[in-house]
């Protein structure tokens, strides 16, 4: 086993204590545990635009007589900060009693 020198001892002590106060400075300030999370950059998207979400999700190609009623529907970050479709009245009701094929605006469905 070596043996410190007081010089030795000295910078060890230092260090330690250099450590210590550099490891308890408080970094960033956090949000209390009970605050929600961020708004998130929603966006439509899939294929059909139907997927309401942060980044870009891949889906199947089709289009369904329902998927209308995204098109004028609000995508954003919901009460628990995910992203998802504001349900509102207007949007109940599409997706309730979805327009037929025919009120479909042009270029939007899908080649059989």
């Amino acid at each position: 086993m070596t043996r410190m020198t007081p010089l030795t001892h000295l910078l060890s002590l230092t260090f330690a204590i250099a450590g210590a106060v550099a490891c308890s400075k408080p970094g960033p300030a956090q949000p209390p545990p009970d605050a929600p999370p961020p708004a998130a950059e929603c966006r439509a998207t899939g294929c059909s635009g139907t997927v309401c979400a942060a980044e870009d999700v891949i889906t199947t190609c089709e289009f369904r007589p329902e998927y209308a009623c995204y098109q004028s529907a609000k995508c954003a970050a919901q009460a628990d900060g995910q992203c998802g479709w504001t349900m509102t009245a207007e949007l109940e009701a599409c997706l309730a009693n979805p327009p037929d094929e025919a009120a479909v605006p042009p270029g939007d469905e899908m080649p059989q």
